[in-house]
């Protein structure tokens, strides 16, 4: 039941980040799908998945997002469609979704009896993993997000120098 409810507020969140035109708005939809992918993980029993989920995408991830879309200028926060581009995405969603689905009914794994199938991975053993052999991939990881965060902010420093505080041009001597 919990699964459900978690999976439907995926995706009525999801939905909503894409369908708004206000990038804030869409910014805490996505925030809240996020969210509510590491539930719909610990309903399931990937509680270690559904921690990171949470950690790594609403804890950092979210927040650079909404970083961003803050620094941004005021005339662009609420933003426009282009004609066909709803189609066009909607196309790219069902192809992406067929992909994906056809990938999932065909891999053997998926597919194979109970005995077969690897063992599950437990919070310690990946725990180690990235403590150990992917310490500096999660490090560097870190410092290109923090790195990202900082050019947004250049950018829209230089870019609120060059115009006006409302984004118009200054006035010329």
């Amino acid at each position: 039941m919990i699964a459900t409810l978690a999976a439907l507020l995926l995706l009525l969140a999801a939905l909503g980040t894409v369908a708004q035109r206000n990038l804030i708005r869409s910014t805490l939809a996505l925030a809240l799908a996020f969210a509510a992918l590491g539930a719909l993980f610990v309903s399931l029993g990937a509680e270690f998945a559904g921690l990171v989920q949470v950690l790594v995408n609403v804890g950092a991830v979210a927040v650079l997002i909404a970083f961003v879309v803050l620094i941004t200028r005021p005339d662009r926060i609420t933003v426009g469609t282009p004609a066909g581009s709803v189609w066009a995405g909607a196309a790219c969603a069902l192809a992406l979704g067929g992909l994906i689905g056809f990938a999932v009914l065909t891999d053997p794994i998926a597919t194979a009896p109970g005995p077969d199938r690897p063992p599950a991975a437990t919070v310690a053993s990946i725990g180690k993993q990235l403590a150990g052999g992917y310490l500096v991939p999660l490090q560097m990881i870190g410092v290109l997000l923090t790195a990202a965060l900082v050019g947004a902010g250049l950018l829209a420093h230089e870019t609120a120098s060059r115009t006006g505080p409302q984004g118009e041009d200054p006035p010329q001597p």
